[in-house]
Formats: C-alpha cells, sequence, structure tokens
C-alpha cells in the first residue's frame, strides 16, 4: 500500500485512479501527514464487504462483547448477552445507538427493578457497574 499527499492525489487523480483499478495498487491518502481515506479497487471494496457482512468482527464497547458488521451502506453492532443492537452509517454511529439502546434497556430494568425475571435481574445487576464505569469514565 503506498501512501500519497491529497494534494498529490488530486494532481495526479487520473492516474492513480488507474493504477488502482487496473494495477493493483492501494493507497492512503493523507493530509499533513495524517489519513484521510483509502482508495482500492472495486473488486478489493467488495471483498472487504463480503468479509465484514458474512463474519463481521468481534469487539467491545466498555467491556461488552458486541459483534460489528457492514452491509456495504449501514454499520450494525450487536451483542449476544442483552439482545440489543445498534445501527449507523458510520461506525462511532452504530456503536452510539448501540450504547444508547443499552442505557434505555437499563433504565427500563431499573424502573422495574421490584419485578423483574430473575435472567432481567441478572442483566440489571451485571449493566451496573459497567455504566457507573463509563459515566465515570467520560467525567
Amino acid at each position: 500500500m503506498k501512501y500519497i499527499s491529497a494534494a498529490e492525489a488530486r494532481d495526479k487523480l487520473a492516474h492513480v485512479i488507474n493504477e488502482v483499478a487496473y494495477g493493483g495498487q492501494q493507497y492512503i491518502v493523507e493530509r499533513r501527514g495524517q489519513p484521510l481515506a483509502v482508495l482500492v479497487s472495486v473488486p478489493d471494496y467488495q471483498s472487504l464487504v463480503g468479509l465484514l457482512s458474512e463474519a463481521g468482527v468481534h469487539s467491545e464497547i466498555h467491556g461488552i462483547p458486541v459483534h460489528i458488521r457492514f452491509d456495504g451502506e449501514r454499520f450494525f453492532v450487536s451483542d449476544n448477552r442483552f439482545g440489543l443492537y445498534g445501527e449507523g452509517p458510520t461506525l462511532d454511529a452504530a456503536r452510539n445507538d448501540y450504547w444508547l439502546a443499552l442505557q434505555d434497556y437499563y433504565a427500563d430494568l431499573q424502573a422495574d427493578a421490584d419485578r423483574l425475571a430473575p435472567y432481567l435481574a441478572e442483566h440489571l445487576a451485571e449493566l451496573a457497574p459497567l455504566l457507573a464505569a463509563a459515566e465515570s469514565e467520560t467525567k
């Protein structure tokens, strides 16, 4: 993979596109040394999207194991523990949507804490320290 400045990429756009499309080259476009974008061929992009859509990526959000998928347009974040999910046009948006869903779920559990089924009481007990730790991190 080659690195190229945004100015150079702009000046040589036709050449760069040909190298990517027909020569198998990949570029990281930078501005002031900071990566901004990656240029890859359509088949490479489709392969990556296929891998993310089929296999996904395992990650964590504030200690909660999540699975991240991408369908080519939207990102999806879900967990197996609480049955929650988030989605969005960017990974950050999907992660934030998941986190908001988790906070709403916790608030609902708290509101009914005195009459929860045992597994829901376990969810409440498990989420309380995770949310408290996440809140203290943001302060």
